[in-house]
């Protein structure tokens, strides 16, 4: 792990995930990974949790219960435009694969894709693709800051990274 990216913040990530042994998995490679975790179990939370806490990084699962991700997604948007915010990076976890539905999440605001089930490496990408794209720590950021222009990582997220990543 090159803890060369950036030494004096752990990664921040919010795990939204229904089912309780995906998430189990997912949080312990995160942890692996050296990231710190918060799990949601609906859309509904994660909006709540983003909405009272600051993250880097939001894995977020499409299919929900209360509130699917695709929705929770759209008022996360929402709510950081109202506020001036700069976007959070936000990444659906799913298992559909079909070119409609990753374009539905990318039109809902999602900055990638990532197919379940998932490799380390390419959830170690995604995490280089937020801290290239958002620049976190998020919370040395300031809401009056207008952000640049962020670039989608890609339909499926496959942008280049290094072989070493940290959060």
């Amino acid at each position: 792990m090159g803890a060369d990216i950036l030494e004096s913040h752990r990664c921040r990530v919010l795990l939204v995930e229904d089912d309780f042994r995906s998430a189990e998995v997912a949080q312990s490679i995160l942890e692996y990974l050296e990231c710190d975790v918060a799990v949601a179990r609906s859309g509904a939370d994660a909006v709540g949790a983003v909405r009272n806490d600051v993250f880097d990084l939001v894995l977020m699962d499409v299919g929900l219960p209360v509130m699917n991700g695709l929705d929770a997604t759209r008022l996360i948007r929402a709510h950081e435009q109202a506020l001036g915010q700069p976007p959070l990076y936000i990444v659906a976890l799913t298992a559909l694969t079909m070119p409609h539905e990753i374009d539905e999440c990318l039109a809902s605001g999602m900055d990638e894709v990532m197919t379940k089930p998932f490799f380390i490496e390419r959830l170690q990408r995604a995490i280089l693709n937020a801290y290239r794209v958002a620049r976190w720590p998020r919370r040395a950021m300031r809401p009056a800051i207008n952000p640049p222009a962020i670039s989608r990582a890609g339909r499926d997220g496959s942008g280049t990274a290094e072989a070493h990543v940290a959060c």
